[in-house]
């Protein structure tokens, strides 16, 4: 790729401090906008200020000490106005600060800025004494440099001369490394630097004014600000100049850029390296130069630093260096680059990925260096970035994968990690890289031969069978067709593709459907030619003119009332059907006309021309009607023309009637042609509602025909391409004839044998039935759906009926090929199919008896609906967590790889599962995952290296991807976006979920964002669980995307995630449309007033609401008050109450008190570590006297209570009859009040929680400490409460 403007893809734009201030002032006040009033007299107050400073400027130009003073100040003034003149004139009153920057060089500040960049004339009168020496001219330079900002006022300033005097104060690093000689040599360089920026012709004067030189000679000043100034001018100069590029490295600036290359110190190696990028950009021999004088090395160093800056710059270097020179790729990889590298791939800065990419696509590019890369972990990254929305990042990984695939090493990880799959599948932006990833499929065709097709075949055997099904899905696309029955004859590609066919996940159904296409392209493709079976006797054509014609004709047709012509010995060549009418025992043998009471003349005469001349032109609108007649004479080759003509009309609307008239006719031909259009436009056909139902019952009826099928056009090809002769198919296999070893083989025929059907076949019926049976059709819609389980059994009991019944037919076959048991086989499956949705879910007492094996009698068709047996929850997270191997899985697993077992709920928590480990459970989680419906992988990977635990994820994650899950537990595994994007597969596929924990899991703001982005469906979602993370607001924002796609919700919490008060709110918000919540569980965020607000206007669409749980969200009075209200007329089921710790007081408490009388199914209530004290104590406990007789726990501890409200709770719960607790510890209650409560508990101590921190004292100081005014907030709750004043009295 060409490499684009450095400042745009490698380099954050230089922003001066007054268009820093000036975006934060936009951010800060979006909403204001300058009246025209208030903006002119701004600009006239600033146009006034400008003056006086200029006329200072003007007249203060000499070495006196009171001028120098008064030019310092007028320097510091326009450079303050020129930084933060809202400050002083509230400028925000104008549209931005550039309006700011103009006031003042249109108050004539620049001419005056300039005069003062050099020290004035010496004179007599002056002395020795130099007032203020350098400072004026700093403040000059820096003034200056602001207003340089705006590339219009750039050229005005040089205009005045500023060039020459800039370059000279450069040159004062020579006077010393005081204090001020340091800042005016930094601020000149900054003004360069602002000068120059973009402005070719001001960087061609600064070489020409001699400013390289002092610049490069300043990189190994003492003071690192300084050199970090020269580095950024001279960073400035070298783009796009290469003038000046060629002086900087005359100028020897290469040793000491390289040394700053290793600085600790990241401001420093960030320039350097940039000042090196834009040297060596377009300029091979300063690139040789710098190579020479050791860059790489510390280049690749920068790959690790800590600021990101750097690293991404020198990424982008090392791009550049290995654009061209082959050994410095070489040099690159060797020397450690490929690691960090690959770790850049996977971080969240879209720059740092993007020119990682760059790096490693150009790397890649040296044969030496391609296995390494994919070796080290690079290619599923890689991979990843295609799906990138950023057409640059997407070009460069692209290009880097083209590079990784000409290594046939890397052919077989590319295949196994579905690396085809993400380039055929991808949505690329620009033009170049789906130019590229083309080239990419293509290279990895030609490598699909020799050493790399036998290793795939060997993965394809042994693999798990997500990797098997991958690698037949890439053969499928890019094999040789030589190779096609290697593939997927003898190796089992084509089981493993019907595999995916026969899937309940559709995104498998369409991959398989995609490949099956594909590859039956490549076997056989219909056209008017192809042979049709021999006729049984030599074919004899006695020529058009004897077409219905009377001479020597010896048998006549009546069709339509009209006589048609024709002869004996031609119809008896013709087909079977005439021979058995003239030769058998019919009574047309010797009849002389003979009757066609069912074929309209035009079609009979074509008919009839086609048997005369062996040729005829099938017209769209009789092909039908001829295809009939031809069906019913036997006239294969007259059927094939038909089909040939038909299946051109096929499309979307018809292919359903098309493939119904193959059955109908035995159009194999046809058929074929239907089911490979059926494959090509899947998608199409399953997005169409009526065609739901109808393409699901068309893959049934032809999945097992399709085996066969595509064999026999396998077969066809074979033989026209004269790889071999000798097959025989049985059963959806192909089988090499055992004789054709013998030396005394004679070449034959292959046969064809379509029953019985293979046990894998059978297996894939099944799983199609009862996906019909539990998804949703148009027939579902009228009729309901069955559960999962109960599907299952039926579907077993439906294919077992069709397969008896099927088998009965071809027993009593009479050419025994098992073409009608086909037939009946997949009729009588999808009769039954409908049979059974008609009829709904039946109880297993109510349901009729299924013939036995034996033959018992039963019910003609009827099908027994078992009911499903008892859930069996499989579980190995009893005792202390520990680690677990590839060994250990194998022996713990093996009640999971019993037969017909039926566990539906898993729990693999407190076991850290390794890679190998992981490998082993793939295969079986698979094998079970249609019965699951509880998934808990729970603290799963713990202390195991990230690579490794996001290693383990996914492969979890694929082996589940399309089980339908109930619900699904991730909890206590430190996800991060990395992590939630391991399960991808998994969660992508979850349609039915009903719960999903994500508690701890470390979850951000960008893992929040792709928890949102990576569960599209979630309208059954009934319990959300979104615990101690790390999510924050942006985070929240992204949860609330995912509320509002749950109208079922009935279990919220998302506590401990660091929401402050806009998450709160949008939280909130999105909450209003989950009408059905019955428990809210917010605590210990920063909700605050504002969110507090928003959540009581919520409330009110909760009238479920049982449980809420708002401890710790900083509500205050205020926020109580709100939430208080909207409750009380609400809610009216309310069972737990908590607002623990929330600075609550006696201002709250009524609204509260009257929140809780309302609720009379209050169990339970929480209050702890606010400020009730008495008063609010007593109000309290009177709310809760009258009724509440559910009422069991009470929570008032830390609420700086006395006696009185100690007596006074004690008295109303203790009248509560299923009362079991009252905490009320850590209060100020006397000695006195703790024996009246102990007293009144005596008869049931357990109900009344420890006292063993309460304060009998009730106050300690009588004010509070200077600290806690001060607001220590290291000071605990319950110390603070010590300090208050309360008075204890007796009712």
């Amino acid at each position: 790729m060409e490499l684009q403007k450095r400042q745009d893809q490698g380099l954050p734009q230089r922003k001066g401090q007054k268009r820093k201030l000036e975006e934060e002032i936009k951010d800060e006040q979006p909403g204001i906008s300058p009246s025209p009033v208030a903006s002119s007299d701004a600009r006239r107050a600033i146009l006034s200020e400008v003056a006086v400073q200029v006329s200072i400027l003007d007249s203060a130009f000499s070495w006196q000490e009171a001028d120098r003073a008064a030019a310092k100040r007028a320097t510091h003034v326009l450079a303050d106005l020129a930084k933060n003149g809202g400050t002083h004139f509230s400028l925000f009153l104008f549209p931005c600060f550039n309006e700011v920057v103009n006031v003042i060089v249109e108050g004539g500040a620049v001419p005056a800025l300039v005069k003062h960049l050099q020290s004035p004339p010496i004179t007599e009168v002056d002395g020795s004494v130099r007032p203020f020496e350098h400072e004026v001219e700093k403040g000059s330079a820096f003034a200056l440099g602001l207003l340089a900002v705006k590339p219009e006022h750039q050229q005005l300033i040089v205009d005045h001369g500023a060039l020459p005097h800039l370059v000279d104060l450069l040159k004062r690093h020579t006077e010393g490394t005081t204090r001020a000689v340091t800042s005016v040599v930094r601020r000149a360089a900054d003004a360069i630097t602002n000068l120059a920026h973009e402005n070719s012709n001001i960087k061609t004067l600064v070489r020409r004014e001699g400013g390289i030189p002092p610049l490069v000679e300043l990189l190994e000043f003492a003071d690192t600000k300084v050199q970090r100034a020269a580095a950024g001018a001279l960073r400035t100069l070298a783009f796009k100049n290469d003038e000046n590029k060629n002086q900087i490295v005359e100028c020897s600036a290469l040793p000491t850029l390289i040394l700053m290359l290793r600085s600790e110190d990241a401001a420093i190696h960030y320039e350097a390296v940039g000042v090196i990028g834009n040297l060596v950009h377009s300029s091979p021999n300063i690139k040789k130069e710098v190579l020479a004088a050791g860059a790489i090395q510390p280049v690749i160093g920068l790959l690790s630093s800590c600021c990101s800056e750097s690293q991404r710059e020198a990424a982008l270097l090392l791009g550049q260096f290995a654009a061209t020179d082959s050994d410095c790729k070489v040099h690159i990889v060797q020397r450690g680059a490929v690691g960090p590298l690959i770790e850049m791939l996977q971080s969240s800065d879209v720059q740092l990925r993007e020119m990682s990419a760059f790096a490693l696509g150009r790397v890649a590019q040296d044969p030496h260096n391609q296995a390494g890369i994919a070796h080290n972990g690079g290619l599923i990254p890689l991979l990843k970035l295609l799906d990138s929305k950023n057409g640059s990042l997407q070009h460069n990984a692209a290009f880097a994968l083209y590079g990784l695939a000409d290594n046939e090493d890397n052919v077989s990880d590319f295949i196994r990690v579905g690396g085809v799959q993400k380039l055929q599948d991808g949505e690329f932006i620009v033009q170049a890289t789906k130019d590229c990833v083309a080239k990419t499929l293509k290279r990895l065709e030609e490598k699909i031969q020799g050493r790399v097709l036998k290793h795939l075949l060997y993965i394809m055997r042994v693999a798990e069978k997500i990797v098997q099904r991958r690698v037949a899905l890439a053969l499928a696309h890019l094999c040789a067709p030589d190779d096609q029955r290697l593939i997927f004859v003898d190796n089992g590609g084509l089981e493993l593709l019907l595999g995916l066919l026969g899937s309940a996940n559709m995104k498998q159904q369409l991959d398989g459907a995609i490949a099956l296409y594909k590859l039956a392209n490549k076997a056989m493709t219909l056209s008017p030619v192809d042979a049709a079976p021999p006729s049984p006797t030599p074919q004899v054509y006695l020529g058009e003119q004897y077409v219905n014609n009377a001479t020597l004709s010896d048998v006549t047709f009546l069709v339509e009332g009209r006589r048609f012509y024709a002869h004996r010995i031609c119809l008896l060549a013709s087909s079977d059907a005439f021979r058995a009418m003239f030769d058998g025992g019919y009574r047309e043998k010797d009849a002389r006309d003979i009757e066609i009471p069912n074929i309209r003349w035009e079609v009979f005469e074509l008919m009839m021309r086609f048997i005369y001349t062996g040729s005829v032109n099938v017209a769209l609108d009789v092909a039908q009607d001829l295809l009939r007649a031809a069906d019913q004479y036997l006239l294969e080759a007259l059927k094939r023309l038909c089909e040939y003509t038909i299946a051109q009309d096929i499309s979307l609307d018809n292919v359903a009637s098309m493939y119904e008239l193959s059955e109908s006719f035995h159009a194999f031909s046809l058929r074929h042609t239907c089911i490979l259009f059926i494959l090509e436009h899947f998608d199409k056909l399953s997005a169409k509602p009526r065609y739901v139902y109808l393409v699901n019952h068309i893959v049934i009826m032809s999945l097992f025909m399709f085996t066969s099928s595509f064999l026999v056009m396998y077969a066809c090809y074979v033989r026209r391409n004269s790889l071999s002769d000798d097959f025989v198919i049985r059963g959806g296999f192909f089988a090499m004839d055992s004789s054709a070893t013998s030396p005394k083989y004679e070449r034959r025929p292959f046969s064809i044998k379509l029953w019985p059907p293979s046990d894998n076949t059978r297996q894939m019926l099944v799983a199609r039935v009862a996906g019909n049976l539990s998804s949703q059709s148009i027939f579902a819609q009228k009729y309901g759906t069955l559960g999962k389980e109960e599907a299952e059994e039926n579907a077993k009991r439906i294919e077992a009926v069709a397969f008896k019944a099927a088998s009965q037919q071809y027993d009593n076959e009479p050419d025994g090929d098992g073409g009608s048991a086909v037939q009946l086989y997949a009729k009588e499956c999808s009769k039954l199919i409908l049979d059974v949705l008609k009829r709904g879910p039946v109880p297993k007492e109510d349901m009729e008896d299924l013939p036995s094996e034996e033959g018992d009698p039963g019910p003609k068709d009827s099908v027994e609906v078992i009911t499903p047996p008892p859930e069996t929850f499989f579980d190995i997270s009893k005792g202390s967590r520990s680690f677990i191997e590839a060994e250990e899985t194998e022996e713990i697993l093996k009640p999971l790889k019993k037969p017909g077992n039926s566990y539906s709920k898993i729990c693999f928590s407190n076991r850290s599962f390794s890679l190998e480990a992981a490998r082993v459970a793939a295969p079986v989680l698979e094998s079970i995952k249609d019965q699951l419906k509880e998934v808990d992988l729970s603290d799963f990977i713990a202390g195991r290296p990230e690579d490794e635990a996001l290693e383990v994820m996914t492969v979890f994650s694929t082996a589940l991807e399309g089980s339908i899950l109930r619900s699904l537990n991730l909890s206590d595994n430190a996800l991060g976006e990395k992590g939630v994007r391991a399960f991808e597969a998994l969660l992508k596929s979850q349609s039915c979920l009903e719960e999903l924990y994500l508690m701890n899991n470390g979850i951000s703001e960008e893992a929040a964002r792709a928890v949102c982005e990576l569960i599209p469906s979630t309208e059954t979602l009934k319990v959300l669980r979104f615990h101690n993370n790390m999510t924050g607001d942006e985070g929240a924002l992204a949860i609330a995307q995912v509320l509002k796609r749950c109208p079922l919700l009935e279990d919220f919490q998302c506590s401990s995630t660091r929401v402050g008060a806009e998450g709160g709110a949008a939280l909130a918000e999105a909450l209003e449309s989950c009408t059905k919540l019955k428990t809210l569980d917010l605590r210990d965020n920063m909700f605050g007033t504002e969110a507090a607000v928003a959540l009581a206007k919520a409330i009110p669409k909760f009238p479920s609401l049982s449980e809420i749980y708002l401890c710790y969200l900083n509500l205050e009075d205020e926020g109580a008050t709100v939430i208080a209200d909207a409750l009380k007329d609400s809610a009216p089921s309310l069972e737990v109450f908590d607002m623990m710790g929330n600075d609550i007081t006696i201002e709250a408490v009524p609204s509260i008190a009257a929140c809780i009388a309302s609720k009379q199914n209050l169990k339970k209530l929480n209050l702890d570590e606010n400020e009730l004290k008495d008063e609010g104590a007593v109000q309290i406990a009177k709310a809760l006297e009258t009724g509440h007789s559910q009422l069991k726990r009470v929570d008032v501890n830390t609420n700086a209570i006395g006696r009185a409200g100690a007596r006074v709770f004690a008295k109303v719960v203790l009248q509560k009859p299923e009362f079991e607790l009252l905490n009320i510890n850590a209060n100020f209650i006397s000695d006195e009040g703790i024996d009246e409560l102990k007293e009144a508990f005596e008869k049931c101590p357990e109900k009344l929680g420890p006292l063993d921190e309460n304060d009998p004292d009730g106050v300690g100081d009588a004010e509070e400490s200077d600290e806690e005014d001060a607001g220590d907030d290291d000071r605990e709750l319950d110390s603070k409460l010590k300090h208050l004043e309360v008075n204890e009295e007796d009712e």
